[in-house]
Formats: C-alpha cells, structure tokens, sequence
C-alpha cells in the first residue's frame, strides 16, 4: 500500500498520512488532498484496484473462520460485514469464502457517500438496523483502531482481532483481544452466557 501512496502523493505527503490500517481509500485520498497533494483520483484508485485484486486473490483465509461462522450462527447470532474497502474488493474476498451466503446485510462505507467513515458507527448502525440486532447484545470483530472505535460508538461488544496485523500496530480500545479464531469463539461464547 504504501508504494501505491507514494507513487500517487510523494514521499512527503506519505509519511504525513500516518498509519492507513482501517481507514478506506477515498478517506486516504481525501487526507492526501488536506496536505496538498494534488493527485489524480482516477489513477490512485487503479492502483489500489489493481492491487487489491492481486492481493485477494492470493491472501491466505484465516484459519478457523468458518468454524467461526458456524459457531456464531449456532448460538443465533445473525451475520453482517462492515468494511471500509470499496464493494468490488469486499467481493473479491467473500468470492473465496465458503459462508458468503450466510452473510444477511453488507455494507461497503467507502461506496456511500451518505455514511460517515470509520470511526464515526454510521456503518455499524446501519448493519445493526438492518439485521434487526440490539447493538447491547451485539458482537462486532474488528481489527483496526477506527474499526474498534466505530463499533463501540455503535455500542456494541467489540472484540479485537490482531491475528493478521502487521506487529507494530497497537489496538486501543476494545472489549476484548483475540489472537485466533479459536479465541473469538471463546470470547463470544462467554459473551452469549452472560446476555
């Protein structure tokens, strides 16, 4: 990613940016433009579209996400997808999931212009909204910082994931951490016996 930065805004505008984990590309864009970078929009999203499709098709899966999803609907939790990425990415990925059908309401934050980015729980809301679910006994697994504080701002459980961050970044903020899928599932099976 931070090539694609650089290519797109200078070394400069780059390192000012700061840390891009959980914050969608129009957001990085945006915060570019505030620091004088005078980019083409058209081309820094064909670099990112075509490293994304790159990256999706090869990332690994995390393991023991589907025991995961079958352990989350077990206990009747109903399943929705937040993200940050555009829809043509978040599709690229559910592409390879053996759930995706599972999945009842996705929302795509940086394909509509009327939700607010992460941090602001405009996302969340909607999701919780739609999938019926009281944020109070609500589960929401995220793995970046704007993520975490998005979700609790929608005043649900969160519960962050630091299995497939880089080791330099520091969660702040959640209910809980889990370096596993095996720990989620822990983490939401004592969850679900306290509601």
């Amino acid at each position: 990613e931070k090539d694609i930065l650089i290519a797109s805004f200078g070394r400069n505008v780059t390192e000012k940016i700061g840390s891009t984990v959980g914050i969608s590309i129009d957001a990085i864009y945006k915060k570019a433009a505030t620091l004088g970078a005078r980019a083409n929009y058209d081309e820094y999203r064909q670099r990112f579209d075509e490293k994304a499709r790159a990256v999706f098709a090869k990332a690994a899966i995390t393991p023991g996400a589907d025991r995961l999803v079958e352990k989350i609907l077990a206990l009747n939790f109903r399943l929705g997808l937040v993200s940050s990425s555009p829809r043509t990415w978040v599709d690229y990925a559910l592409a390879r999931l053996l759930f995706t059908d599972r999945i009842e309401h996705i929302v795509s934050i940086n394909d509509r212009r009327d939700l607010q980015p992460k941090p602001a729980p405009d996302g969340y809301i909607e999701a919780l909204q739609k999938l019926g679910a009281d944020p109070k006994y609500s589960i929401i697994l995220e793995d970046s910082n704007p993520g975490i504080t998005s979700g609790k701002t929608a005043g649900a459980y969160v519960i962050g994931f630091r299995g497939n961050l880089v080791a330099s970044y520091e969660q702040t903020g959640a209910d809980a951490y889990a370096d596993t899928m095996h720990d989620v599932i822990t983490l939401i099976e004592k969850f679900s016996t306290q509601q």
